[in-house]
């Protein structure tokens, strides 16, 4: 009810601040629970041994979401902000300075061209950079030019699951067989000795651009090479979303103008949460220790691993709140102790932030709320709570399906059960989503 908002309302804390960690070596890092990162696993040296990868069949015209995609990221505000995430860019940058001194690079989805810029920086013999809008290309070429590396620097622009990308791509590669000792001409040359990617999306895996990434390691990477990122990881925590209920609907229930418009709260929460909310949350707001549900190891994983995953967790809850949602990040481990996080503890923000799956509750096991149904006042979990549940994700091109659902026991295991749950179309437009 309104009232009942109202009262819930009044409670609530602040407009939150962003709060995330970034590591190089010890601290934050691999022995905290971040990633290990190393050059050359002997599991991917030993698949890099066997026949390449068939190339993928052709890719063919662009549907709507595609050209979309690709020209969003042709919007220059977009490459501002990556830019600015300086836990991120300055992440590759030590990962990068770390491994591609007198190396052969290949960077995919160069954006504005900043990781080529880097490894040339570095020192790279050669680095050869994709991108799949012709406007970023054409940006990132002039950068090479201006920053004096136009030498080391090709840009080759397309989507790299087109053949005439590809084709371009070993057709640069293969000059250098002579000092890899590979590259015979009726196969794809695994002569990148470093294959560099920011493919990561919200959630990790969102944007599905890993498979683009995966496709590269297994047609191009020398069998000694390396991958920044080596390995990624998917992290969650249960969480009071209530300053957010405050930014969305408090200002409903303040009498606008003298005006009762109390009724616009519901739906305006209604309207966000039918989606999952990407926002930065504040560290005490997390309920219980963060939990890691997923690792990907970047050296060996194929593209269809990231496409259909279901995990469960279990927590307990440490802190006292209103329960609202899962909020789930990632960790990347770049280079030997180089690595950031995107969750939710001190230091500056990532672009990423956290996604954060609001949830109502169900009646029972397995069922879902009706989407976007979040009551503003969440699930009181108190100290010694258990929520346990599972998380689960389809990547279908650059959409995705993602649910989750779980039940908060009072008292711990075997305790009082409330169930809940939230289930996403989580689509790349916010107006393909057929709900809204």
């Amino acid at each position: 009810s309104t009232a009942g908002l109202d009262a819930v309302l009044e409670l609530l804390a602040s407009r939150r601040q962003q709060r995330h960690c970034c590591w190089e070596g010890g601290r934050g890092g691999p022995l905290e629970g971040g990633e290990a990162a190393g050059a050359g696993s002997a599991a991917r040296r030993a698949l890099a041994s066997k026949a390449p990868v068939e190339a993928p069949a052709e890719a063919g015209e662009m549907d709507d979401v595609e050209r979309w995609y690709f020209s969003e990221y042709g919007r220059i505000v977009n490459h501002r902000e990556m830019l600015e995430d300086v836990i991120r860019t300055q992440g590759f940058r030590k990962a990068i300075f770390q491994m591609c001194n007198d190396k052969v690079v290949l960077d995919i989805g160069c954006g504005s061209g900043i990781l080529s810029l880097f490894a040339a920086q570095a020192g790279a013999r050669r680095v050869i950079a994709v991108e799949g809008s012709p406007r970023t290309a054409a940006l990132a070429k002039e950068a090479a030019r201006r920053n004096g590396f136009d030498d080391i620097i090709t840009v080759v622009q397309g989507r790299l699951e087109d053949e005439a990308t590809y084709r371009q791509v070993d057709e640069l590669l293969r000059p250098f067989a002579s000092s890899s000792g590979g590259g015979e001409e009726e196969r794809p040359p695994r002569l990148a000795e470093v294959i560099v990617s920011e493919w990561m999306g919200y959630m990790l895996v969102f944007e599905n651009m890993y498979g683009t990434f995966a496709f590269a390691r297994e047609r191009w990477l020398a069998p000694s090479g390396s991958v920044i990122p080596a390995s990624c990881s998917i992290w969650a925590a249960p969480i009071s979303g209530a300053a957010i209920v405050k930014d969305l609907a408090g200002y409903w229930c303040s009498l606008p103008y003298g005006l009762d418009l109390g009724h616009v709260a519901a739906a305006a929460l209604e309207e966000t949460f039918r989606r999952p909310v990407i926002e930065a949350v504040e560290e005490f707001r997390v309920l219980a220790k963060p939990r890691r549900l997923w690792r990907l190891d970047c050296e060996v994983a194929p593209a269809m691993a990231v496409c259909s995953q279901r995990h469960s967790f279990e927590f307990e809850v440490e802190r006292k709140g209103p329960m609202h949602a899962l909020a789930v990040w990632f960790k990347c481990g770049l280079a030997p102790n180089v690595g950031f996080s995107t969750g939710p503890t001190s230091g500056d923000s990532t672009h990423w932030h956290q996604t954060l799956l609001f949830f109502g509750e169900s009646g029972a096991p397995g069922e879902f709320a009706p989407r976007g149904q979040v009551p503003p006042e969440g699930m009181g979990a108190q100290l010694g709570d258990r929520v346990t549940g599972e998380l689960a994700w389809t990547c279908e091109k650059r959409n995705m399906q993602v649910e989750v659902q779980g039940m908060l026991e009072k008292g711990g295991a075997g305790g009082q059960a409330r169930y809940w749950g939230a289930d996403y179309n989580w689509t790349l437009r916010p107006d393909d989503d057929p709900g809204t």
